[in-house]
């Protein structure tokens, strides 16, 4: 069955174009002209993805993104946000009030298939896993399987030590580049390694635990799509932010169709970067953790199936 994308915006002309793009990529359109209109639509038949125009009449673009965030019935819905270009502080708070991406107008059609179908394979993944973790629990919950025992009883009194700081590689050919970034993240608390191009990165990876990864497109040598290939070949779950030169960079949208969590354009505000990096964090860490629940409980499963086989 296509999956059902919402398109709000107050302008029609917007919304035809938009329709008309994704339903030539097999996607089922519907159509809001305003905020409370995609509120009640979303609440009563929650779409796979929410397109939402953050310039509006009335209610606008970021108070419903707040609010389909906090309702439960639609708080799953991934959202990106539709900024003018330029707007980087709309972006900025795009992203603080829930919006999972965006996407600047004037849009390019294929940079807005490559998003939409990298949000909707972040959310079949997502209730894949959600959907798995549900079935056994309900395993574990029938074999009346004891809760876990409280790690204090494991563990000594002593304070735990406190967990490292998460770890960025930036891979950038430019000595300014790597050192802005550089910078910017261990301001933040990151704990920063950097190379200079893709061999260097991918030795670095391999050595070296790394939960994010900021990798300019355009290096001589091995491009910034190649160490992309190479990098998600060995750890899939690894989010890659490319660094682009230009919004509409066909190089960009090319990442993005290869699994790149994100792309970034040089110049861009530092706030909208430290977001971003700390985006594909959480991102990174939920879904290690959901893999690790599901591997725990399919032992816990066996180990009690082993047991009990007459049960």
């Amino acid at each position: 069955m296509a999956e059902t994308i919402l398109v709000v915006d107050d302008e029609e002309t917007n919304r035809e174009l938009l329709e008309a793009i994704l339903t030539a990529a097999g996607y089922l359109v519907e159509q809001a002209d305003g905020g409370p209109a995609a509120l009640a639509q979303a609440k009563a038949q929650p779409p796979d993805l929410i397109l939402l125009d953050l310039v509006m009449p009335g209610m606008n673009g970021f108070e419903v993104c707040q609010r389909l965030k906090e309702d439960p019935r639609t708080a799953a819905v991934p959202v990106i946000a539709v900024t003018a270009l330029g707007a980087v502080q709309a972006k900025e708070w795009a992203l603080t009030r829930g919006a999972d991406d965006y996407l600047t107008k004037p849009f390019d059609p294929e940079e807005l298939r490559a998003r939409a179908q990298a949000m909707l394979k972040v959310r079949n993944i997502r209730q894949e896993l959600d959907r798995t973790l549900a079935y056994l629990h309900e395993l574990e919950a029938a074999r009346h399987v004891r809760r876990r025992e409280t790690l204090a009883s494991l563990v000594a009194v002593a304070p735990p030590a406190p967990p490292p700081a998460p770890s960025v590689l930036v891979v950038d050919d430019e000595a300014l580049t790597r050192d802005f970034y550089g910078g910017l993240l261990a301001e933040h608390g990151f704990q920063v390694a950097t190379a200079s191009h893709g061999a260097e990165a991918l030795e670095l990876a391999r050595r070296h635990p790394v939960e994010v990864v900021i990798l300019d497109i355009m290096m001589p040598g091995m491009s910034g799509l190649e160490v992309l290939e190479r990098l998600r070949a060995k750890d899939p779950d690894l989010p890659v932010i490319m660094l682009t030169a230009h919004a509409s960079s066909r190089n960009a949208i090319a990442a993005l169709k290869l699994g790149a969590f994100d792309f970034i354009v040089k110049g861009l505000d530092h706030n909208l970067v430290v977001l971003a990096v700390h985006k594909a964090l959480r991102h990174r860490r939920a879904a290690l953790h959901q893999k690790q629940e599901v591997e725990r409980l399919r032992n816990r499963i066996a180990t009690l199936e082993a047991a009990h086989p007459e049960r």
